[in-house]
C-alpha cells in the first residue's frame, strides 16, 4: 500500500519565499509516539520526584521528631545525672555525718565500738589505697549505709531516750538523803515537773514489773534488748503491764509523787549486770544528736 503523504506549505513573511515539506503518515506516526512517550516519562519522572520528595520530607519530619526527642531525653539524662550526684553526695555527707555521731555517742556511752566498727589501733598492719568516698558509686556505699541503719537499729535496744522533760534535781551518785538528811548513795537521777507529766521508755524492751514496790512507789521496770534494765519511779499512772512489749518513746505512765518522794518527779534509773550505771551518759546523748 502507497504510504500517504503530508504536504506542508512555509510562507515566510519577510522574503515572501514558499517551502513546502512533505511529511510521510509513518513519520507522523513515529514523532507522536515518542512525543507520547517523552510525557508519560516525563509525567512518570514528575510523580516518582513527588513521591520521593514526600517521603524525603516525611523522613526529615521524623529524624527532626527523634533529634528533639533524642535532645529531651538527653536533657533530662543530664538533670537525671545531676540528681543523682546531688543524691550521693548528700548521702556521704550523711553517712559522714552519721558516722561521726554513732561515735560521739559510743563515746559518751562508754560504749565498746561495735565489732562491724571496730578498727586497730595498734598503730600497724594498716594501709591502702585512699579512695574518697565521693568518688563512691551509691551501690557502693550500699553496704556501708546497711551497716550503719543496722547500728542506728541497735541503738534502739539502748537506753538513750529521754525518759521525761523537767528540772534535774538529783543527780546520781553519793547525796544527802532528803529525808534523813545523811550521806547516802542516789542510785539514778530525778527529774521533776508537774504531775502528769508523761514518762516515756528510753528504748524497746519488755516490761518486767509494774505496780507498787515498796519506797519507788508505782514503778515500772524494762529489761532491753542490750541486757539494760531501766526504772521509772514515782509514777502517778501506770499505762503498761508486766510481760508487754514496748517501744522506744513510747509513754508507759505519768509523773507523780508515790512512794518515798519529797514532790513531783520521775526518778529514772539504769541497771545491768546488778550494777547501777549513771544515767547521764545516756542522757548526754540526746545533746550529741542535737550537735551532730
Amino acid at each position: 500500500m502507497k504510504d500517504d503523504k503530508f504536504q506542508v506549505i512555509v510562507i515566510e513573511s519577510e522574503l515572501g519565499e514558499i517551502k513546502t515539506y512533505h511529511l510521510s503518515r509513518k513519520k507522523i506516526k513515529a514523532a507522536a509516539a515518542f512525543f507520547l512517550l517523552l510525557f508519560v516519562f516525563v509525567t512518570c519522572t514528575a510523580i516518582y520526584s513527588t513521591i520521593c520528595l514526600r517521603n524525603v520530607a516525611f523522613e526529615n519530619r521524623k529524624l527532626k521528631e527523634q533529634v528533639s526527642k533524642l535532645s529531651s531525653t538527653k536533657e533530662q539524662l543530664s538533670l537525671e545525672v545531676a540528681r543523682l550526684k546531688e543524691e550521693r553526695d548528700k548521702t556521704v555527707k550523711e553517712l559522714a555525718k552519721r558516722i561521726r555521731i554513732i561515735d560521739s555517742i559510743m563515746k559518751t556511752a562508754g560504749l565498746k565500738m561495735p565489732k562491724v566498727l571496730s578498727y586497730n589501733t595498734s598503730g600497724s598492719g594498716e594501709g591502702g589505697v585512699y579512695i574518697p568516698l565521693e568518688k563512691m558509686n551509691p551501690e557502693e556505699l550500699s553496704d556501708s549505709i546497711s551497716v550503719i541503719d543496722s547500728l542506728i537499729s541497735d541503738f534502739r535496744k539502748y537506753p538513750f531516750g529521754i525518759p521525761a522533760y523537767g528540772r534535774f534535781t538529783s543527780k546520781f551518785g553519793i547525796r544527802r538523803d532528803p529525808f534523813t538528811h545523811l550521806l547516802a548513795f542516789h542510785p539514778g537521777v530525778d527529774i521533776a515537773n508537774k504531775p502528769g507529766t508523761p514518762v516515756r521508755v528510753t528504748a524497746d524492751g519488755k516490761v518486767i514489773r509494774a505496780g507498787w514496790w515498796a519506797g519507788w512507789g508505782k514503778v515500772v521496770l524494762v529489761k532491753h534488748p542490750s541486757g539494760y534494765i531501766t526504772i521509772y519511779a514515782h509514777l502517778r499512772r501506770i499505762f503498761v503491764k508486766p510481760g508487754q512489749k514496748v517501744k522506744l518513746g513510747q509513754v508507759i505512765g505519768e509523773m507523780g509523787n508515790t512512794g518515798r518522794s519529797t514532790g513531783p518527779h520521775l526518778h529514772y534509773g539504769i541497771e545491768i549486770n546488778n550494777r547501777w550505771v549513771n544515767p547521764m551518759k545516756f542522757l548526754e546523748v540526746s545533746n550529741v544528736w542535737k550537735r551532730g
